[in-house]
């Protein structure tokens, strides 16, 4: 029993022993990794300074303050939210920083998107109008003093009053230098939630007039539904503008009544393009007021319904000395007789139109009568002539013709031709204008001696009727030829074959060998060796008008995002 007492004091004196040496290895791993974290966090350290000093030495830290300035000019973007807007740039770094409010002309432009995801909403009023009204201030008190100021407003979605109290606040100290103004409420999708944007914007669609005494350019675009119960104000901030010479626009028809809810200059304006329906008492309101105009674009306007209040007009024919460039586009049906627009448009006097665009929509089911644009009541035959026109677009026009030959004996200057005419046969037409050239001796001008383009539609009633189809591709080459041999300045031609078929199966019908091919017989025809540009397509009746109506300037506009 001794024994095995003294093995068991011995074991736990070994115990002991190895309880210390543990204890003690312990310590020096505390230690061990003590130390390795400070060497860790001083690594991190050290890395953070290494690179710190790697940013510093950068090719970008080197670049010169005005290189920085110069990609910030064509990186930034004027919507505020934009990551790439000089507001979020500038928070990159202190350099960019310093370049982005060094540029003050990055600040001229700035466009406010304004819809329920405003980046800082807010349920209190209070806090949402100073929201706006203060950021509109740090945009533009960053703006160079010395460049005008151009505001874009973009309503999305209903909004609460306090917001255009906001936008109204922060824009007033810089009404008196903004030249360029876009306002627009936007389409509304499947609900009539927009359809309040104008009472969320009364406070700054009511300002006083004058409050914008530089504006030049003014684009106004109403996208809300044209039945809604929303009390619109009346608006005023534009009129007393006395630079404002060029209007895009897009309103409701009952804008322009007796008592217009939006007020204009109009007697000052040199550049019009009205998007979207008038009716024919709204366009002779408009029209009349606007005699300095230079270009002007009408792209629908309604022929009278019943109902529709009769126009105010002048008493005697109102002369247009400056207008260049009228384009002009009717739609729906002859519901009643035409005494209205016929007598609007004998009102107009055009002495020194260049570029003249008519056109009268016709739908696809015509179930009421459609007698085209009545031209010759802008146009008045005998003797009437455009001497310096030298653009000519006809669509689904009312003439015959006779009438269509004299016509064009009034344009002497004419260089680009393009018709669309449902009056006349396409066959008949091409060979009488053939005629008509070759009738003319060597020693007389022959007739659209400066024609440089010329387009032409031929609506047929089957394309699969090659017989026809092929007589109006000859008799096209054939005039195309004949003003060729005579040295027309041609640079261009483009027959568009229309099918009126309104269930024909044109997948099989239209393709593209058989464009090839009347191209290749056009070709023949006029000398392979000819340099003008021939250009033929085969279409259906519902993409006509895209080709050779007058286009809504506002649509186009979205659609290509540039200049009409």
């Amino acid at each position: 029993m001794s024994h095995i007492r003294s093995r068991l004091e011995e074991k736990n004196l070994e115990l002991l022993d190895m309880d210390y040496d543990i204890l003690r290895l312990q310590l020096k791993i505390n230690e061990s990794v003590a130390t390795m974290n400070a060497l860790i966090k001083s690594r991190l350290q050290k890395q953070k300074e290494a690179d710190s000093c790697q940013i510093w030495l950068s090719h970008a830290r080197l670049l010169p303050l005005d290189i920085i300035i110069r990609i910030l000019k064509f990186a930034t973007s004027n919507v505020l939210g934009d990551r790439l807007s000089p507001l979020e740039l500038s928070h990159v770094c202190s350099s960019w920083r310093e370049a982005a409010i060094t540029c003050s002309s990055l600040w001229n432009d700035l466009e406010l998107v304004l819809s329920s995801f405003w980046p800082w909403r807010s349920s209190d009023p209070a806090t949402q109008s100073n929201a706006v009204n203060s950021v509109i201030a740090l945009w533009f008190g960053r703006a160079n003093s010395f460049l005008p100021l151009t505001l874009s407003i973009i309503v999305r979605c209903e909004l609460k009053l306090a917001m255009g109290e906001g936008v109204a606040r922060g824009v007033l100290p810089f009404s008196s230098r903004v030249n360029s103004l876009y306002f627009e409420i936007s389409k509304t999708g499947f609900n009539n939630s927009s359809s309040r944007g104008f009472e969320a914007m009364a406070p700054f669609l009511k300002l006083p007039a004058g409050t914008f005494p530089s504006l030049e350019d003014l684009t106004f675009i109403d996208w809300t539904p044209q039945k809604t119960d929303e009390v619109v104000p009346r608006i005023t901030v534009f009129d007393f503008s006395p630079r404002l010479r060029r209007i895009i626009l897009r309103a409701q028809p009952w804008w322009f009544k007796q008592e217009p809810s939006l007020v204009l200059p109009w007697a000052q304006l040199t550049h019009l393009e009205v998007g979207g329906v008038l009716t024919t008492s709204s366009f002779a309101d408009v029209i009349f007021q606007c005699r300095q105009l230079q270009k002007a674009i009408f792209c629908y306007v309604e022929m009278p319904i019943d109902g529709d209040e009769p126009p105010s007009l002048p008493e005697k024919p109102v002369t247009f000395p400056y207008l260049v460039d009228l384009k002009l586009g009717l739609s729906g049906p002859d519901l009643i007789d035409r005494n209205d627009i016929n007598t609007i448009l004998s009102l107009i006097h055009l002495p020194a139109v260049e570029k003249l665009a008519l056109s009268h929509g016709t739908p696809l089911l015509q179930l009421f009568p459609y007698h085209g644009f009545p031209i010759l009541a802008l146009v008045p035959l005998p003797g009437g002539t455009f001497p310096p026109l030298r653009r000519l677009m006809l669509s689904f026009a009312d003439i015959d013709l006779e009438e269509l030959l004299r016509l064009l004996n009034g344009c002497p200057l004419l260089e680009k031709l393009s018709l669309c005419l449902k009056s006349i046969a396409p066959e008949l037409l091409l060979k009488a204008l053939t005629r008509a050239e070759r009738s003319q001796s060597e020693a007389t001008a022959p007739l659209l001696s400066h024609l440089k383009s010329f387009a032409f539609a031929a609506q047929m009633e089957n394309l699969e009727q090659s017989e026809d189809v092929n007589s109006v591709v000859s008799a096209f080459g054939d005039l195309v030829a004949s003003w060729v041999s005579r040295r027309h300045p041609l640079s261009d031609v483009f027959l568009c074959l229309c099918d009126l078929r309104v269930d024909g199966d044109l997948h099989r019908t239209i393709k593209p060998e058989r464009e090839a091919q009347f191209k290749e017989a056009i070709l023949h025809q006029i000398g392979d060796d000819s340099q003008i540009e021939v250009f033929v397509e085969l279409t259906e009746y519902t993409d006509l008008s895209d080709l050779f109506d007058v286009v809504d300037p506002v649509e186009w506009r979205k659609d290509n995002a540039s200049d009409y």
